[in-house]
């Protein structure tokens, strides 16, 4: 008898698991009218003319909506239905004038789906989001957890020169130093991302070389914009 109740207990414990666990980046989720997939999340302080306040960043979601149903879909605002959480305070959604393909709310034809961003100002120091989307029809959750790729500029530009140098010196040791640094080189990554392949370092260290500050961080500036770094997916 004992062993029957346990092993229904196992069986109401994982049960109750699948329902609250949690979707990461690309998973799609759905009831029987709508498809909800957050395709990617990514932080920014800079969107064309845009400049996120002090202290914060724009948290940029990608996210996608599909129309499972046999007619068609009226004109829908989709804010209501997302609720972004973190650290245990709720995210209201901003509107970035010079950010295209936002999607606050759209039309769907029968089994048509459609794409956009949505856009919010969260603090700088935040790394990881818990967005929760609620199914219009259903009113089911799909709960997605994530950490968002970091294309700052300040910061990714920081990065590099902070590894550009970190080469250099190495480069200086007498003797050793040209094979140890060419022995040790890999990608400048950062937060999982590279940044600079490793067979681009040393192109991007000649460009750099004998120049003030100012003008290495707009020649890396310029490498990662035009890598497609620092703009969004």
């Amino acid at each position: 008898m004992k062993r029957i109740f346990l092993g229904i207990m196992i069986i109401i414990l994982a049960a109750a698991t699948a329902c609250t666990s949690s979707l990461t980046q690309g998973e799609r989720s759905s009831d029987e009218a709508y498809v909800f997939t957050a395709l990617s999340a990514q932080i920014i302080d800079k969107i064309g003319e845009a400049v996120a306040p002090e202290g914060e960043v724009f948290l940029v979601i990608k996210y996608e909506v599909e129309n499972l149903r046999d007619q068609d879909d009226s004109f829908r605002l989709w804010v209501p239905y997302l609720r972004l959480e973190a650290n245990q305070e709720y995210y209201s959604v901003t509107s970035i004038v010079t950010l295209d393909g936002q999607m606050w709310q759209t039309s769907l034809l029968k089994k048509e789906k459609k794409e956009g961003y949505i856009a919010y100002a969260v603090p700088e120091d935040i790394n990881d989001f818990n967005l929760t989307f609620t199914f219009p029809v259903s009113e089911t959750k799909a709960v997605y957890d994530f950490r968002p790729v970091d294309k700052r500029i300040g910061v990714n530009v920081d990065y590099v020169l902070a590894r550009l140098e970190q080469i250099e010196r190495t480069e200086r040791i007498w003797l050793i130093g040209k094979p140890l640094a060419s022995f040790s080189n890999s990608p400048v990554r950062y937060m999982g991302t590279v940044l600079v392949p490793q067979e681009e370092i040393p192109q991007l260290m000649e460009q750099t070389e004998g120049l003030s500050e100012d003008a290495e961080r707009v020649v890396i500036e310029d490498y990662l914009i035009g890598s497609g770094h620092c703009s969004l997916e």
